[in-house]
């Protein structure tokens, strides 16, 4: 119930309730929200006077507890008021206290508070569902698991990982229905009868590997090379590679789209190019060392085939990876690569801002601006670059150098 509704107009006897019945051992806690949250509400409202828009307390025993509404996150934090605020009710009874000045409203205090739940907007922790979908992640092609996720065949023991449906990660994942939406693309993770499958960068590279290359051979258009029958890929990689055609679909749909043109039963898979050579990308980098980086593109160019050699960018991989110069010998070329590629993906990095910038400059004593921003993505809420300069204030301190260029260091505490 709102706070302040249902008050008197006129002045009001307040009195605390018999201490014999039972409703005087109610507690309360008072929630403030703040106006992004009034304001969808009234929206809500103003579409339709019926429909209810949902805010849901997640959180295990073990986490701080969030709200969260259709697209965001909010953290709930116990802030201490200074005026304790009174929590009245209208007392069973219907009879009143009758006075000499006439009749006066009673009512009865229920609860006395002296702190209130504030909501802050927070980016919410999506890592959880690579940890949680880790123990039951594809094995990529030609393994037993790509039958039914991994249904027993006869004479293999049984498998006791849990599989995961969506509901069910939704309600340990605190984040909004939206937010988990996203997140769930971004790691690529599928549905396959009615379980979540987190499809792991380097299987997953092959599998895309292989999806490129029977794009280019069923290709409806030699103008156009992104699009092609999806029906002749599913065959093919159920019959070559044992990958089952619910996991090819969910694939195909999750990097791209399957459409049907008017009057035409066949359907279409449309790719996403650009994401396709990104996972590729991805697949490659992992547990790469200070590798040359013309090598690592050389190899990432030979991976997505001639078709598409051309359209890799290291940028693509942004938030993956570090590249630090090649240390001088007497063998050094001025024509040989003079940057080494390291794998360094920010999955790997806390959720903490303070642990995050801790780990930053462990690794890197001093950092330009455009190298490190990309490893500040999930402090703060996408594009509120008001909260991340905030971050960036509190935890790093800006030197400009001699020649112009600058750099950031770690603000040492005082």
């Amino acid at each position: 119930m709102p706070v302040g509704s249902n008050l008197p107009l006129r002045s009001v006897i307040l009195r605390y309730p018999p201490s014999t019945i039972e409703e005087s051992e109610e507690s309360y806690q008072l929630l403030e929200l703040p106006p992004e949250i009034i304001k969808a509400v009234e929206a809500s409202k103003g579409k339709d006077k019926e429909s209810i828009f949902p805010l849901t307390i997640k959180g295990k025993p073990s986490d701080d507890a969030v709200l969260c509404t259709p697209n965001s996150t909010f953290q709930l934090r116990t802030v201490g008021i200074s005026n304790s605020i009174l929590v009245c009710r209208s007392p069973h009874s219907s009879s009143s206290t009758s006075t000499e000045g006439g009749e006066k409203d009673t009512l009865q205090i229920r609860d006395t508070c002296h702190e209130i739940l504030e909501c802050v907007a927070i980016s919410p922790n999506l890592e959880r569902i690579r940890t949680i979908l880790k123990d039951s992640a594809w094995k990529g092609i030609n393994s037993s698991t790509n039958n039914s996720l991994g249904k027993r065949k006869r004479g293999e023991k049984e498998n006791k990982v849990k599989k995961w449906t969506r509901d069910q990660l939704s309600s340990v994942i605190q984040c909004s229905e939206e937010e988990l939406d996203k997140g769930l693309k971004e790691r690529n993770v599928i549905e396959v009868n009615g379980k979540m499958l987190l499809p792991p960068p380097k299987e997953l590279k092959e599998l895309l590997s292989i999806m490129l290359s029977l794009l280019t051979i069923h290709s409806l258009d030699p103008t156009n090379s992104t699009i092609a029958l999806s029906q002749p890929m599913l065959e093919a990689l159920q019959d070559d590679h044992e990958v089952d055609p619910s996991i090819t679909k969910e694939v195909l749909t999750l990097f791209g789209e399957l459409v049907k043109e008017d009057g035409k039963e066949e359907e279409m898979w449309k790719a996403d190019i650009k994401r396709i050579i990104r996972e590729i990308g991805k697949g490659l980098l992992v547990g790469v060392k200070d590798k040359k980086l013309d090598e690592f593109e050389d190899e990432w160019r030979n991976e997505v085939g001639e078709e598409w050699g051309d359209e890799i960018d290291i940028k693509l991989l942004e938030g993956e990876y570090l590249l630090s110069p090649k240390p001088l010998t007497t063998s050094t070329t001025f024509s040989s690569s003079s940057s080494l590629i390291s794998h360094f993906p920010i999955s790997s990095l806390p959720l903490q801002p303070s642990e995050r910038f801790s780990d930053l400059f462990l690794t890197r004593p001093k950092w330009r601006p455009e190298e490190i921003l990309p490893f500040l993505k999930g402090l703060t809420r996408d594009g509120d670059v008001k909260s991340r300069d905030k971050l960036v204030q509190k935890f790093v301190r800006v030197v400009k150098e001699k020649d112009g260029s600058m750099w950031w260091y770690p603000r040492r505490s005082s």
